[in-house]
């Protein structure tokens, strides 16, 4: 057997078939899933946003602001991880959005060391139109399913999720926060 050959491993038909063909179909659908996890996320992205025009936002801002939505009085630590950004990009992300108007940040009066964010009045006048583009973002990706196929499909999805340590695990890791003050 040549050097390249064995780099390459064997060919079906050669040594233990049933393991080089269990590992090539196992990588195929690794493969699969990941890139489609990954496209699908970034194309409903895409399409929230196109659902949403003329208010210039980023894909990155709008994560960030419907996490405070959704939990007002983050601190940065806990707003990164909600958001799943680095602390640092997500400092200048909130520079920005404080300089527009749509966050301010308040020093924790439990922790001096750390800095609450909060949604400003502005986002309010904005939920309508937000609720209304992610109704037509999943009206389009669910087009042509029917409704017990949708529900089949996030059950699947929940358990993937649960396998992988989601929040709806009772053994997976919590965000810790320091206080669960709102803003007053």
């Amino acid at each position: 057997m040549s050097q390249a050959a064995r780099k390459r491993g064997p060919k079906a038909g050669e040594g233990d078939d049933s393991l080089y063909e269990r590992l090539r179909d196992q990588f195929e659908v690794e493969h699969t899933l990941g890139w489609l996890f990954h496209d699908i996320h970034r194309l409903l992205g895409k399409t929230f946003e196109a659902h949403l025009p003329g208010i210039g936002l980023t894909r990155s801002q709008w994560r960030v602001l419907i996490a405070l939505k959704r939990e007002d009085g983050l601190t940065q630590t806990e707003l990164a991880d909600v958001a799943e950004l680095e602390k640092a990009p997500l400092g200048k992300l909130l520079d920005k959005l404080e300089e527009k108007g749509w966050v301010t940040r308040r020093a924790d009066p439990d922790d001096r060391r750390a800095r609450r964010v909060y949604c400003t009045a502005k986002i309010e006048k904005h939920l309508k139109g937000i609720a209304e583009a992610g109704r037509a973002m999943f009206a389009q990706a669910l087009s042509g399913m029917r409704e017990g196929e949708v529900k089949t499909l996030i059950d699947h999805l929940q358990h993937i999720k649960q396998n992988l340590g989601g929040a709806e695990n009772a053994d997976a890791p919590q965000i810790r926060k320091s206080s669960t003050r709102k803003a007053l």
